[in-house]
């Protein structure tokens, strides 16, 4: 099986083995088909873990998706025989995964049977192996009601199934050559299928490349469907369960390929934690707030994924929460942050939805890590109280190859919060839309406003001459709320000191899975400036007035170096949060100035559109008795280096 965890696998197995089997007989269960209980020792099936090519649906279910989900498993057996264990003849148990931990269930061989004279034949899944037979039982007994548990399921899928199987979210890719599906494939890392609509039924096939060693099929792509009544009708060289296509005849057909990532079970470890004492705030919905940390000793790619449960058990029915219609309970969110010296941040990659499970796919350095989950609930007032607390229950399990350390709860304070979230914006700043108050002299001052994770952002830096107040007012705001209060709010106002930046947030409101229409986030608003003076006039001339002071406390500053060339001065500053350098012009002619850099570590340059930008070279041209200012932040951490040298000319 796949717990790396040596004491939580052998307490299961000896709990296994301790096991009265008549606490897990199922002595009857309710059927209007006449069927009855029937041990599976008595019936010719092999005890063999071999791939079936003719599965067939139970009769007291007919689902075509728990026998796709059957057929795709299969396609990895050394895998898949990993999940079961076994005791004596008559009892058995199946490895299965719930919100990404993995359970050891228990199950007895007594199965639905129809009698025909002295004979008996399966009403389960049929297959000449018992593997799927007993796969099946356990599937219904993690679901609570056994084999009843397959009569009360709604909505069910492929996907729904494979998960508990495998603990692995599915996902879709497109391939743009056949000879990169292949080199995928051959890797054996995943599984591959695609789905086709046939009958009125969804048939999931497993994509191959040439299993029977036919040399006329190399370039042929074999689907397997799980059984020969369910083949892909277009495809031609029908063999059993399988038939070919041709790389124009497959993308005619199908756009997308689903994807199981199910890795070698003895490499790819596996950590599983359930997430207590979130920090909760209320409004009209809830919010949870959760921050582990780990450490990573050896560089690798690692998966985070955040699990909500994707069932609900009411009185007499069992819902599976559908991802396509993202009729879920709320959104949930997930950011990871490196952590850096002196308690800085660094936003590493994130993701957000309206579904089950997110998943973040990155390859991790050595180092501090803390990971921020978040969900947001909406209220059931048809709920019981058992439903509300797996409602708000998320797990957060991480896999990779070195995964040989624990995740940790860690204190989430305002300031930390503060600064996580900074350093999310900072990351992802360049993407937004920019604008400066140049109409009241104040080039230096920016706003970025952006949409990202789920948040909606107004990030002001202020590294003018004045103190500001901007108002907001939003015509039309979608889904968001404002992350503070959690409350629409139409309108706001920002005050952003000399030298400090500010932050405006805002944050999707989970009764968007109300909607029947898909999630659209549009956004209108209009700003103003709010001043305490009575006219613009007044307001140029203080703005000036800063601007002069401000540039004499650069020059003058004990800090600052001066470099210069051909009447060009230039007055270098640094500061706690980067580089300022102030040019001078002091001459009558336009002067043009290149700033040659012969080292720039960890300083980004933070408003390109005035400069020309070439690797270590930077240009412009200075008007005639003009100030230029250039601004660099530090691009992580505290420490940064540069060396730099002018060449001026005049610029004709």
């Amino acid at each position: 099986m796949q717990y790396e965890n040596r004491e939580i696998y052998e307490n299961a197995i000896n709990s296994f083995n301790e096991a009265d089997i008549k606490e897990f007989q199922l002595k009857y269960f309710k059927t209007s088909n006449n069927l009855e209980l029937h041990s599976l020792s008595y019936l010719e099936i092999q005890n063999s873990y071999y791939a079936d090519n003719n599965l067939m649906a139970s009769e007291f279910y007919n689902s075509p998706q728990l026998i796709n989900a059957f057929n795709i498993a299969q396609y990895k057996m050394n895998n898949l025989k990993l999940l079961f264990e076994q005791r004596d003849t008559n009892l058995f148990g199946v490895w299965l995964w719930k919100q990404g931990e993995q359970l050891l269930i228990y199950v007895d061989d007594l199965i639905p049977c129809k009698a025909s004279g002295d004979n008996y034949e399966m009403a389960t899944v049929t297959s000449k192996y018992r593997w799927p037979i007993i796969l099946e039982k356990a599937i219904g007994k993690l679901l609570g009601f056994e084999y009843e548990s397959f009569n009360l399921i709604s909505n069910d899928s492929t996907e729904f199934y494979l998960q508990m199987i495998t603990g692995s979210e599915t996902y879709e890719q497109e391939f743009q050559t056949i000879e990169e599906l292949q080199k995928k494939i051959k890797a054996n890392q995943e599984i591959y299928y695609v789905k086709y609509k046939q009958d009125s039924k969804t048939i999931a096939a497993v994509i191959s490349f040439n299993k029977n060693n036919q040399q006329e099929n190399v370039n042929l792509i074999q689907l397997i469907a799980p059984n020969e009544e369910s083949v892909f009708k277009k495809g031609k060289q029908k063999h059993e369960s399988s038939c070919y296509l041709t790389w124009e005849e497959f993308k005619q057909n199908f756009e997308s390929i689903y994807v199981v990532p199910w890795k070698d079970d003895y490499k790819y470890r596996v950590n599983t934690i359930t997430l207590k004492n979130p920090i909760e705030r209320k409004s009209d919905f809830i919010e949870h707030t959760y921050c582990y940390k780990f450490k990573i000793s050896e560089p690798a790619n690692y998966q985070l994924t955040l699990w909500q449960n994707d069932i609900l058990i009411d009185t007499g029915k069992i819902e599976v929460k559908d991802q396509k219609l993202k009729n879920q309970l709320g959104l949930i969110r997930m950011l990871v942050f490196q952590e850096l010296d002196q308690k800085q941040y660094k936003f590493v990659d994130g993701n957000t939805d309206f579904q089950n499970c997110i998943s973040i796919n990155s390859t991790l350095e050595k180092g501090e890590y803390c990971v921020v989950c978040q969900g947001y609930f909406n209220y059931f007032s048809n709920y019981t109280e058992k439903q509300k607390e797996e409602q708000f229950k998320l797990n957060l399990s991480m896999t990779g190859l070195n995964l040989n350390f624990n995740i940790n709860p860690d204190n989430l304070d305002e300031q930390k919060q503060i600064k996580l979230i900074t350093s999310l914006i900072k990351a992802k700043s360049q993407q937004g839309k920019k604008r400066s108050f140049d109409s009241i002299g104040q080039p230096y001052i920016k706003v970025t406003t952006n949409k990202n994770y789920g948040f909606l952002y107004f990030y002001y830096e202020n590294r003018g001459t004045m103190d500001i107040k901007e108002e907001i007012e939003f015509k039309e705001m979608g889904y968001l709320v404002k992350y503070q209060s959690l409350q629409k709010q139409n309108t706001d106002l920002v005050v952003v000191k000399h030298n400090n930046f500010e932050i405006l947030l805002y944050t999707l409101n989970p009764k968007i899975i109300f909607s029947q229409d898909r999630a659209k986030f549009q956004l209108q608003y209009k700003h103003k400036i709010i001043n305490d003076f009575q006219q613009s006039a007044v307001i140029n001339q203080n703005a000036q007035n800063q601007q002069v002071e401000w540039i004499n406390t650069i020059i003058k500053h004990k800090n600052t170096q001066i470099i210069s060339c051909d009447n060009v001065v230039a007055y270098i500053n640094q500061h706690h949060q980067g580089v300022i350098i102030l040019y001078q012009n002091i001459s009558e002619k336009q002067i043009k100035v290149s700033t040659i850099f012969g080292q720039l570590e960890n300083l980004t340059l933070a408003q390109k559109e005035n400069f020309i930008v070439d690797e270590m070279k930077i240009s412009f041209s200075a008007q005639p008795l003009s100030n230029i200012v250039m601004l660099f932040d530090i691009t992580e951490g505290i420490n940064y280096c540069f060396q730099m040298k002018l060449i001026c000319s005049q610029d004709l």
